[in-house]
């Protein structure tokens, strides 16, 4: 049965090329949040078995009493790793490039896309906050300390300088404050940008991970080989002399995940028999959060390169 349009309402007549009305953003992301929870419940369960079998550990070297739990003496890069590694659990299910069924959804694809990725951050802020809980709980079960309150500095980097007399040691007090546990946070916040970024803007990432591998290991022999034959002292190594100014410098990578507490100091021995750990320097929180701010910023210019490739492109 039809109707013919002088018998039909305004409002029908007014509706008819209107547009649908599009869900809401807090709806979309409320949604992620959901679906993106569902996806990572395998991951989820994995770390959960990680932490229960480290605490056993701990528990038992713990009652030896040969066991020394403190932030700086953990593998603290663990939230960055983890923030590097879950868009790969986010986007798994999902096919990127294409007509796949995630753009099918009534919302902007670039928009859509930045949802998703905000979604899966709301989880792994979760997952850092019960990292985070379970290390102090951890410490202050076995009675350790959370982070020295003095720092033994040498005046040189002990590599390879053999037991250190400990007259050459200078007593420093350290007081980073509540901030330092920001440092997790910031951390898994970067990698997960930067990640995000190259997960959703390259077609083969796996291609482009091996392709660079090869590029390195090419850039190493060609410039050890130009630097041989030319005489020309800098190009020797040149590769690795960049990496090590991506990750270890003073606003590197290492900034980032750990504050440089992994990089400035190490375990020594005294010429007494005693095990320490001493440094060359102080770490300053002062560099953790400039390298923050271009890290998390470089990230965020990446996820929107990488998200504006998905955006909608309409036929005039």
């Amino acid at each position: 049965m039809t109707t013919a349009p002088a018998f039909e309402t305004a409002e029908r007549r007014a509706g008819r090329g209107a547009r649908p009305l599009l869900p809401r953003l807090r709806a979309v992301l409320l949604e992620h949040i959901r679906v993106t929870g569902r996806a990572l419940r395998g991951v989820a369960l994995v770390a959960a078995g990680f932490l229960a079998v480290l605490t056993l550990w701990v528990a038992l070297r713990g009652v030896k009493g040969d066991v020394d739990v403190s932030l700086n003496a953990w593998p603290t890069q663990l939230p960055g790793l983890i923030g590097a590694l879950l868009p790969v659990a986010v986007w798994a299910r999902d096919e990127r490039f294409g007509p796949a069924f995630l753009w099918t959804f009534p919302v902007d694809r670039r928009r859509h896309a930045l949802i998703k990725v905000l979604a899966g951050w709301v989880w792994l802020m979760g997952g850092v906050a019960l990292f985070v809980l379970w290390l102090l709980a951890l410490t202050a079960a076995t009675g350790s300390r959370v982070l020295p309150e003095t720092l033994h500095i040498v005046p040189f980097q002990v590599a390879a300088a053999g037991p250190i007399d400990p007259a050459a040691l200078s007593i420093v007090r350290w007081a980073p404050g509540p901030m330092v546990w920001a440092v997790p946070f910031t951390a898994a916040t970067a990698t997960y940008l930067l990640a995000s970024a190259f997960a959703l803007g390259t077609r083969y990432p796996l291609r482009w991970v091996i392709g660079t591998l090869v590029a390195y290991v090419l850039a190493t022999v060609a410039s050890t080989a130009a630097s041989a034959e030319l005489g020309v002292g800098w190009l020797d190594h040149a590769p690795a002399r960049l990496l090590d100014l991506l990750f270890v410098s003073r606003h590197g990578l290492d900034a980032l995940l750990t504050a440089r507490l992994e990089t400035l100091g190490t375990n020594a021995t005294l010429t007494t028999g005693e095990q320490v750990m001493v440094w060359w320097d102080v770490p300053d929180l002062a560099d953790w959060r400039l390298a923050s701010l271009l890290w998390t910023g470089a990230g965020l210019l990446a996820l929107w390169a990488a998200a504006s490739r998905h955006r909608e492109r309409r036929r005039r």
